[in-house]
Order: C-alpha cells, then sequence, then structure tokens
C-alpha cells in the first residue's frame, strides 16, 4: 500500500483541526469606550464605497473618514453624498503617496492625521462590516488586532484562489499562540480590517514604519509586537464579510503583487513554501493512479477542505477542486516572484515599489 506518502497530509489537516475548535470567533460583549473613527482608504472605488459605507453607517461608530487616493473615477462624489446624508461621514483628498511611500500605507497615514477617534477601524473600501462589529471587539484585550473577513467569491478563480487564504491561516500556524507570544516571528495578520488604540499606533510613529511594504498588514502587526505592544489575529467572519476581487485577472494580478513579498520575498522561503504544498496538499493527488496508499493523503486533504467549509462557509462543490487550486498557487507563486525579481508588479496603475 506504501502509506508514507500520505503522512505529510496529515500535518495541515491536524493543525486546520486544532485551530477550528481553539480558534474561535470573539463574543458579542459591550462596545469599546472611546471615540471610534472608522477610516477608509479608497482609490478608484467607486464600485465599492456605496455598499461600504451603506454598513458603516448601520454602525454605531463616531466618525467616517473616507481618503480618496487621488481617484479618476466617481469615488469621491459618492463619498460626498453620503457625507450629505449623514454628518459622520468625510472625505479627505490625497494626491498620491510622498515619495518613498506606497499607496496603501500613505493613505493610512493620512486617515490618521485626519482623524479623532480613540480607536480607529481601517477597513479596506470591499470590506462590509456588520452592524454589531463594534459589540465584538469591546472583550479584545489587545492594542493592535486584525481580522479576516468572510469571503465572497463569484467567478472560478475567486473560488479557486481566496479560500486558500483561509487554508493558509489554519494549515500552518497554532492561531491562539498569537494572542499570547510576544515573539514578532509568531504572527499573522489581514489588512482588511484592523481594529487598534491610537495611542500605540501613534506610538510606534504612525505607518512609517512600514511606508515601503508591500504586504503593509503583517509589516505593521510585527513592528507592534517588536514594541512590545499587545497584537491579536481573530476569526472575523462574523465581523464584516469581503469580496477583495472582482474578476480573474484582478484575483491572478493581487496575489501576485502580495505573495512572494508576504513569505519574506526570499528565494529559499519561496522554495520551502512549494515545498510544503506540494508534499501535503498536492502530491497525494498525482500520485493515487500509480501508489494506492496515496488516497488516504487525498482524504486527509478532502477532510480539511471539508472542515474549512464548515467554518467558512465555503461552498462545498468547491472542495473538490482543491488540487486544482493548489496548482493554481504554485503558478501564482512563481508568477509573484518573477514580478518582484523584474520590477515590474503594478496596482491600481501605480508600480509596487518605492
Amino acid at each position: 500500500m506504501n502509506p508514507w506518502i500520505s503522512l505529510p497530509a496529515l500535518v495541515p489537516f491536524g493543525f486546520t483541526v486544532f485551530n477550528a475548535l481553539a480558534w474561535r470567533p470573539p463574543r458579542a460583549g459591550a462596545r469599546p469606550a472611546g471615540r471610534i473613527s472608522a477610516l477608509v482608504p479608497a482609490r478608484n472605488e467607486a464600485r465599492n464605497i456605496d455598499a461600504c459605507l451603506a454598513a458603516l453607517v448601520a454602525t454605531d461608530v463616531d466618525e467616517i473618514v473616507v481618503l480618496d487616493d487621488a481617484s479618476t473615477d466617481e469615488t469621491p462624489l459618492r463619498v460626498l453624498a453620503w457625507a450629505a446624508r449623514d454628518p459622520r461621514v468625510r472625505l479627505l483628498r490625497g494626491s498620491g503617496p510622498p515619495p518613498g511611500w506606497l499607496g496603501k500605507p500613505a493613505a493610512c497615514e493620512a486617515l490618521l492625521r485626519g482623524s479623532r477617534g480613540d480607536w480607529v477601524l481601517f477597513v479596506d473600501a470591499d470590506v462590509r462590516v456588520e452592524p454589531d462589529a463594534l459589540r465584538h471587539l469591546g472583550r479584545i484585550a489587545a492594542d493592535l488586532v486584525s481580522a479576516v473577513p468572510r469571503q465572497d467569491v463569484e467567478c472560478l478563480a475567486e473560488r479557486l484562489v481566496i479560500p486558500l487564504l483561509d487554508l493558509t491561516y489554519m494549515s500552518w500556524l497554532l492561531l491562539p499562540a498569537i494572542r499570547w507570544s510576544r515573539n514578532p516571528a509568531v504572527i499573522a495578520a489581514c489588512g482588511q480590517f484592523v481594529f487598534a488604540r491610537r495611542a500605540a499606533i501613534e506610538a510606534l510613529g504612525g505607518f512609517g514604519c512600514v511606508r515601503h511594504e508591500v504586504v503593509d498588514d503583517i509589516a505593521f502587526a510585527r513592528a507592534a509586537r517588536r514594541a512590545g505592544l499587545r497584537v491579536d489575529f481573530i476569526d472575523g467572519t462574523g465581523l464584516a464579510r469581503c469580496r477583495m476581487y472582482g474578476s480573474t485577472r484582478e484575483v491572478i494580478d493581487g496575489f501576485s503583487k502580495n505573495l512572494y513579498p508576504g513569505i519574506g520575498a526570499s528565494p529559499l522561503a519561496l522554495g520551502v513554501v512549494l515545498a510544503l504544498y506540494t508534499t501535503t496538499l498536492l502530491l497525494p493527488w498525482l500520485a493515487l493512479p500509480w501508489v494506492p496508499g496515496a488516497f488516504f493523503g487525498v482524504v486527509a486533504n478532502l477532510l480539511q477542505r471539508v472542515v474549512l467549509a464548515v467554518r467558512f462557509r465555503h461552498r462545498p462543490l468547491d472542495i473538490l477542486l482543491h488540487p486544482f487550486a493548489i496548482l493554481a498557487f504554485i503558478v501564482i507563486a512563481l508568477r509573484s516572484a518573477w514580478w518582484s525579481w523584474s520590477g515590474s508588479a503594478t496596482w491600481r496603475g501605480r508600480p509596487v515599489s518605492t
């Protein structure tokens, strides 16, 4: 039977089962004390900004500030229309990142300086915050917390690739350890939904510490951990939902922008990641026609995807797309490395480098 080929698949399966049991969503409680500012960086987000603001005005945040990051579409006009209806909504106008800064950190810095809350909630324009989200944050004893919203998917590329975010978090980290660890290496973050004490961010000197970071969310969480701040990473399935990308091209380009920098922009790290994903999540499928023992690895992969589908509400039929999803991941990882090596990465019409 030669079942040895299936043993590596048990590692991510075991991590996933543990995290599904031990990494629980926050319970509802009291709203955090003090003023809360919801901050939205927006560049050419006309298709998203109305739904984003409609969700935010349904919460009890004290102010909602949107930075128009030199948009060329109707984003600022739509924000101004909301500001006319709700006095909590304000528009800041940006002119693009200054020299040495990338767009997202520069936008977050401008939003921080242009807001007044004791707490700041950064959300991307494609995020839809649930009305009671703030009541789930009052129990969290952290200076900086990021949450993974529920990910909505529609096209085939989204259905293949987006669930791999949950798979990645759950397969290789002991997620409850992020809450109590003080090691900057034991970290995870999601920039789609970040809640923090203003004083904590100002103690770091704002977003200048990550001004040139492509994957700014992880870099910022790591900087906060190094500074002795309390950092947490939570399941945000009940806090917000997000559709990250709207087309196959956006899926491929978005992950190509982030994947290689996200693993440290290291050829060695890339080799390790590709080896891990291949041996644990793909090899049993490739070997099955010739090695009967690979069947157990295939079953472990499928059961892992079932656990993820139940926990994060993935489409059940998409479980069967698993080997194609891993192949897509490998191709995108190689493309991401090429983008970084060649300096050809762009996003929203801007180069992804300083």
